[in-house]
């Protein structure tokens, strides 16, 4: 009983998250109520807040799922490169993962550029998503590190500048993708910026 009992917790759950990443898309963050998130799927509002105390840790919730499936979607992990040839390999599986999902188009459209994020709001989050928002670029800066003393990265290179390269152009490249403002392929703009971005760094191997 109790193991069937938190399975349909769970449930309950996850259905609350749909019905509230489905309201913020339509009528946005600030507008959705936990009442019009419980009418939609036929609970209380005390049912959604058994599971979430406001809509921060709701959204938080939502962003730390949506960003899991996609990562377990992915064919390589980012940890895993040891050279410039395995990074631009991994940023293309990233980007063609990105291309071939309309539902996460969707939902990067809607984080990017719909969300009213206030101060509280954003603050929230960044506090709770630290692991998530943070890790992946710590990570590449290790990588990008480990590649330097191998002899892949010159030694005059800053690492941590050209980290934030990296992720400016990503978050760049990412952004104009999601606003179809320009016809533009994401894996092979971003590639194309890449490939410029360490045209100068390889090092011949004598």
């Amino acid at each position: 009983m109790a193991r069937r009992t938190k399975e349909e917790a769970e449930q309950t759950k996850q259905a609350v998250i749909r019905s509230a990443l489905d309201l913020f898309y339509e009528k946005g963050f600030v507008r959705s109520t936990f009442d019009d998130i419980a009418k939609r799927i036929n609970l209380t509002k005390g049912a959604v807040y058994w599971h979430f105390r406001n809509k921060a840790d709701l959204l938080t919730e939502i962003i730390r799922q949506e960003f899991q499936k996609k990562e377990e979607t992915l064919p390589c992990k980012g940890a895993e490169f040891k050279n410039i040839s395995d990074l631009r390999e991994y940023f293309i599986a990233v980007s063609k993962a990105i291309e071939t999902d309309a539902d996460f188009c969707k939902f990067l459209r809607f984080l990017i550029f719909q969300m009213e994020w206030s101060e509280r709001v954003r603050d929230h989050i960044l506090k709770q998503l630290t692991d998530l928002i943070d890790t992946p670029w710590i990570e590449l800066k290790e990588r990008l590190t480990f590649m330097q003393k191998s002899g892949e990265i010159p030694s005059d290179v800053n690492i941590e500048d050209l980290t934030i390269l990296l992720s400016c152009l990503w978050r760049g490249t990412i952004n104009s993708y999601i606003t179809k403002r320009y016809p533009m392929s994401l894996s092979v703009t971003f590639i194309q910026g890449f490939d410029m971005l360490f045209a100068g760094f390889k090092v011949e191997k004598k």
